[in-house]
């Protein structure tokens, strides 16, 4: 098989998710060939630093202007959707080498943005090589959604009805969820990892997590863990974000808990199989591997949009308790201690949304997809007459553009702000 998988390095998880299909793929078959094309980067490494700079900075700097412009963007704003879909064109055409040179049997998304883009080459190109999105979200933002797309890989079966109201044909949604990589689903014995942490196995022990940046509230939420009357212990993983891990480092000297300070890791299921409880920002990965291990979870800090609307999924069906008031954490988490039968019923329920087999799945219907994709020319000729590509000069004026309408969208939502 052969297999291009395009995705955005915004965040972890769709990199994440990319990265566990091409293990998936190279597991069954070691002499497959897969490449994961962080898709911005590849077609323009100045364009990737500003779009994935800018959303970080959003998200730091001005969180309810990002909100807003999610919900704004939910609309389908006509000036917004033709600009945004003119942007992607423009860019679409820089991939059409790659496709040609690699031969791919199947092609793959793992974002919003990538995933318009094989929309883009299927209508416009021609392309004649099966298509398929994995969702990394609990939520079907509007972004994710385009014609003809194959195969689109959802999380749970609460998105689909949004999906077919917004013309996605129903047959072409596979509720398998997201994938992990294989060895998530390696089991490490609790006492051990505990042990090594020089923690107790017998304490009730909470793990905190801010993604793979180490984002959110965990410092406001540690000092308060550490004042209530509960006999509880703490592993908290800070990711990348060294001055998370550097500042939680004093405070735990003078700490009333016993608390393991992580930095970045690999081995996260390790750490959520020896824990009791996973507090943490609902990014959709993180979601996913805490159903896995059937872990109850506790939310805050969510990233607007996007994370809001995974939360408010695992609020309906009582996988989480919600921390998004930080002033109440420590409340709410020891109301949750007194409760035995509320922690098991959250975690029997995180046993039933499980979807540990996602990525097997996945690799069955890759192998359908292509099966099924009757093609009557040469693997050389899957792209049929290229379309004119776009000049500089095009893609400049387009950016100009994209600049004066964003600017004036930004002034709409300070307004009512």
């Amino acid at each position: 098989m052969k297999a291009l998988i395009f995705s955005v390095s915004a965040g972890g998880g769709h990199l994440n998710a990319a990265e566990a299909i091409k293990d998936y793929i190279k597991l069954e078959n070691s002499n497959s060939k897969v490449e994961i094309i962080d898709t911005l980067k590849y077609i323009n490494p100045v364009i990737d630093k500003v779009v994935i700079g800018s959303y970080l900075k959003a998200l730091k700097v001005t969180p309810f202007l990002y909100r807003k412009l999610f919900f704004y963007s939910e609309g389908n704003d006509p000036i917004a959707v033709t600009l945004a879909s003119k942007l992607i064109e423009a860019l679409t055409c820089k991939l059409i080498p790659l496709i040609d040179d690699f031969k791919a049997d199947i092609l793959i998304s793992t974002h919003p943005f990538t995933t318009e883009m094989l929309s883009v080459l299927k209508f416009k190109y021609n392309l004649n090589i099966p298509c398929m999105s994995i969702i990394t979200d609990f939520y079907s933002h509007s972004t994710w959604l385009h014609p003809y797309i194959d195969a689109y890989i959802v999380s749970n079966k609460d998105m689909i009805e949004k999906m077919v109201s917004e013309g996605i044909e129903r047959k072409n949604i596979y509720d398998f969820g997201i994938p992990v990589k294989p060895e998530f689903k390696k089991e490490y014995p609790r006492e051990k990892t505990l042990k090594e942490l020089n923690l107790s196995p017998s304490k009730f022990t909470i793990l905190i997590m801010g993604g793979s940046l180490g984002m959110g509230k965990i410092i406001d939420i540690y000092e308060q863990l550490d004042k209530i009357d509960y006999n509880i212990q703490m592993i908290i993983i800070t990711g990348k974000n060294k001055k998370l891990y550097s500042h939680l480092s004093k405070l735990n000297k003078s700490s009333l808990k016993d608390t393991c300070i992580i930095g970045y890791t690999d081995n996260v299921n390790k750490y959520m199989q020896s824990s009791n409880l996973l507090l943490t920002k609902p990014g959709g990965l993180t979601i996913t591997e805490a159903l896995i291990c059937n872990l109850p979870l506790g939310i805050f800090s969510p990233i607007p949009g996007q994370e809001e609307k995974n939360a408010q999924f695992l609020f309906k069906h009582n996988l989480a308790i919600n921390l998004t008031d930080i002033s109440k954490c420590g409340e709410n988490i020891s109301k949750l201690l007194k409760s035995k039968d509320s922690l098991n019923n959250m975690s029997k329920n995180c046993a039933k949304f499980a979807k540990s087999n996602a990525g097997y799945n996945i690799i069955k219907l890759i192998h359908l997809l292509i099966d099924n994709n009757k093609i009557n020319s040469s693997i050389n000729n899957h792209i049929i007459g290229h379309s004119k590509s776009y000049e500089k000069e095009d893609i400049k004026t387009l950016v100009k553009s994209a600049g004066e309408y964003f600017l004036k969208t930004a002034n709409k939502l300070f307004d009512g702000n």
